[in-house]
């Protein structure tokens, strides 16, 4: 009888064991004996090595306990002998860790890479319940991706491609940038559905969390409330609540049909002036970040002068705020551009105020205000711009 309660006790030792520790199983087939893999974590903005290991006959392990599921990323180093390491070289495979046996593999030629490649494959990984949730929400909205990615490649080939020659297929962009727009929308919507009915799922929480980061907060102010209501529910009391909370006030700031912030910049006579000096009252407004270095900047600015040829009479008021940080760059491009519009300076660049208030980590950047001085619009390029403006001043 002591015998058996003894097993038995030790079998209950074992459960409670493997309940709190996580054992990765790797399999990887291809050219990889003695290959690096990295166990990261992944936060919103950062990635943190927390554990490593090598791989040996095709198989790694890696070993630990996590405190709650969360988002890792596993990195094969493939950097050839002799060399230093590089990202270039990296496999990258983003998955939901928690504390459970979880296997993974994958041949290292086609596991997805550190930098974005379309005709890589996701490693297979099971024996996480979390990670099989976000595989079964990409998986409800894996047509709206594709039909995204679809129009993406045709606007690339029938617009943007063109327009470095000077060909500007404007109807078709146009159409195209109108499409987008309905389908980015429903890929909202459906996040957005998806985190009221799993709130208290950390895959909801960081769908949530990824509103806010990056540049462009695609959500109104009672948007962001709505969300906040959905996470409270599973997270409140928590850090990660109020980690969420920091971001969602910040954002507010910036979130679509909130007022435009003020700042001072330079002039191209040298003296400090404010933004608002060149908001006209009852006409429309675009903030048009760029950089005489910023190869995409300069070549959508032969289509900003088209559009402020079009447009200006109408009331359209462009306000390029350039970051170069060196004065005598700034000026030879305005002229070599031809930008015969408000142009504005930010000298200490992405470390200046109006980028740090508007979250501006990546130029060409433009916001587009309305007559009010409320922001209705991002990324506002291209044929996005004309069909905007088309909707505005019906030409």
């Amino acid at each position: 009888m002591k015998k058996i309660l003894s097993i038995l006790l030790m079998s209950y030792g074992l459960m409670g064991y493997a309940q709190d520790k996580y054992i990765i199983t790797g399999k990887i087939d291809g050219q990889v004996e003695g290959k690096k893999v990295y166990l990261y974590k992944t936060n919103y903005e950062s990635n943190k090595v927390i554990d490593s290991t090598k791989i040996k006959k095709g198989q790694f392990k890696l070993k630990g306990s996590v405190p709650l599921p969360g988002l890792y990323q596993i990195v094969i180093d493939k950097t050839p002998k002799g060399e230093e390491s590089s990202a270039k070289n990296w496999t990258s495979s983003r998955f939901y860790l928690e504390n459970s046996p979880i296997t993974f593999q994958g041949h290292v030629d086609s596991l997805t890479t550190y930098y974005y490649n379309p005709n890589k494959k996701a490693a297979v990984i099971t024996g996480s319940k979390t990670q099989d949730k976000q595989t079964a929400y990409n998986e409800s909205i894996k047509d709206l991706r594709s039909k995204i990615s679809a129009l993406d490649k045709e606007y690339s080939e029938k617009y943007h491609l063109p327009t470095l020659k000077g060909i500007y297929n404007t109807e078709e962009g146009i159409r195209i940038s109108k499409e987008m727009a309905i389908y980015d929308k429903q890929l909202r919507e459906s996040n957005l559905n998806f985190i009221k009915n799993n709130p208290k799922s950390v895959v909801a929480l960081d769908l949530a969390m990824y509103n806010f980061i990056g540049m462009f907060v695609e959500l109104t102010v009672p948007q962001i409330e709505e969300l906040t209501a959905a996470i409270k529910q599973g997270w409140e009391g928590t850090p990660q609540y109020e980690e969420f909370l920091r971001y969602a006030e910040k954002s507010k700031k910036t979130a679509l049909f909130s007022t435009y912030q003020d700042f001072e910049l330079k002039n191209e006579e040298g003296n400090s002036v404010k933004i608002s000096s060149f908001i006209k009252p009852g006409q429309y407004s675009m903030l048009e970040f760029w950089a005489s270095w910023c190869g995409p900047c300069r070549g959508e600015i032969p289509h900003l002068v088209k559009i402020n040829e079009k447009y200006k009479d109408a009331g359209f008021n462009i306000i390029s705020i350039s970051l170069d940080e060196r004065n005598k760059d700034w000026r030879k491009a305005m002229n070599e551009e031809k930008m015969v519009w408000t142009q504005l300076n930010e000298p200490k660049g992405f470390d200046g105020e109006v980028s740090k208030a508007y979250n501006i980590t990546g130029i060409p950047f433009a916001i587009l205000l309305d007559p009010e001085g409320k922001i209705v619009d991002f990324n506002m390029r291209g044929a996005k711009l004309d069909a905007a403006l088309r909707d505005i001043y019906g030409f």
